[in-house]
């Protein structure tokens, strides 16, 4: 049952897509009533209601949540659209939220409607592997300060981008996992510590981008210290190996093969510990690989080494915590701009260097 409202609350996908086709199966799973928003649908083919427009889904029953799933170049016009209908509207929106020069109309859009509630989608950002983390970390090096995060998520969807599926021209390699990067190191630093990285300046000396003529750029690597924290971030759309100007750090290299290209790690370093964090998809040395949903986390220290498999669906507890945010009249979200930014200046630096310092967003709605 979805958390904060019966069964049958009304939630609008607009876009069938990837992530419209998984909010769609989610949601009913949590047992919303789920109708569709997308101009390509072929409602005669699809056993749930599809509209053409935003303006075309019937009045009733009336929506209670519109889930922006659409390419990102068409989440401001869609949540404009949206706004025109209901002026109250309920909107969780998919990652990320905006192209970086569209922030400040995002915010006229809700400054304009004060009704309206907003939610962007942080499929990491209430993840239970990364609480672990962070507990073993203060039960095993409760004294010793952070030394390093490094942060690594990869795929390679060369195919993909050869069909025109998941082409970020706007943001490049920063467009697709960088957010939810930013999101487990949120959960790693203290908030102060965590501002102060996501507002400062990338430059050359810290960040190494492979850069490409159409995507912007297929793989980067940034590594900032951090008041004695080395951040260490990278990723990559075309593999593990891009190339001689952004190459994979040692510590992202799989020991075991794996059949699928998705690599999402975590490491956290600390005085006598090191903790390593696989997310799903995770394949134990032996090669056998995890069943979905199903994370580990790995403690070395002197003594030995530990293991713990944590069960859990980040995407679903996303969307739990954010429907909940979007359904509480108690308190108006304030979707958080800065990590936009961040990957706003990355992709800044990428096409022109000399520009980067003057590519920023709002950090608040």
């Amino acid at each position: 049952m979805m958390p904060g409202r019966p069964r049958g609350t009304h939630v609008c996908v607009v876009g069938l897509g990837v992530a419209g086709r998984l909010h769609h199966r989610l949601l009913t799973g949590l047992g919303a009533t789920v109708s569709v928003v997308d101009p390509a649908a072929d409602p005669r083919l699809l056993p749930f209601p599809v509209a053409a427009r935003v303006e075309d889904v019937p009045e009733l029953p009336p929506v209670d949540v519109w889930s922006v799933c659409t390419p990102t170049a068409a989440h401001v016009p869609t949540v404009a659209a949206v706004l025109d209908r209901d002026p109250g509207a309920r909107l969780l929106v998919e990652k990320p939220v905006c192209r970086s020069w569209e922030g400040p109309r995002l915010a006229a859009l809700l400054a304009a409607h004060e009704g309206a509630r907003l939610v962007v989608m942080n499929q990491y950002a209430h993840a239970e592997a990364p609480a672990l983390l962070r507990a073993v970390k203060d039960e095993y090096a409760p004294r010793h300060p952070v030394e390093a995060i490094r942060v690594a998520f990869g795929k390679d969807r060369r195919q993909d981008i050869a069909a025109g599926r998941f082409v970020d021209h706007d943001y490049g390699v920063f467009g697709y996992e960088w957010l939810h990067m930013l999101a487990l190191l949120g959960r790693f630093l203290p908030e102060d510590a965590y501002h102060r990285y996501l507002v400062r300046h990338p430059d050359h000396g810290s960040v190494r981008i492979a850069r490409d003529p159409e995507l912007t750029s297929t793989a980067a690597h940034d590594v900032v210290d951090l008041d004695g924290t080395e951040i260490d971030l990278y990723s990559s759309v075309v593999g593990h190996d891009p190339g001689p100007e952004a190459p994979a750090p040692h510590w992202t290299v799989r020991t075991t093969p794996a059949a699928d290209s998705r690599h999402r790690l975590a490491r956290v370093e600390a005085g006598p510990v090191r903790l390593t964090l696989e997310l799903d998809p995770v394949v134990l040395p032996d090669g056998t690989p995890l069943p979905r949903n199903t994370h580990r986390l790995t403690l070395d220290r002197p003594e030995g080494r530990r293991e713990w498999r944590i069960e859990d669906s980040p995407l679903e507890n996303a969307l739990r915590h954010s429907l909940t945010a979007l359904l509480d009249d108690s308190a108006r979200p304030c979707p958080d701009l800065r990590p936009i930014a961040r990957i706003g200046r990355l992709a800044a630096l990428a096409r022109h260097p000399a520009d980067a310092a003057t590519a920023a967003l709002p950090t608040r709605l």
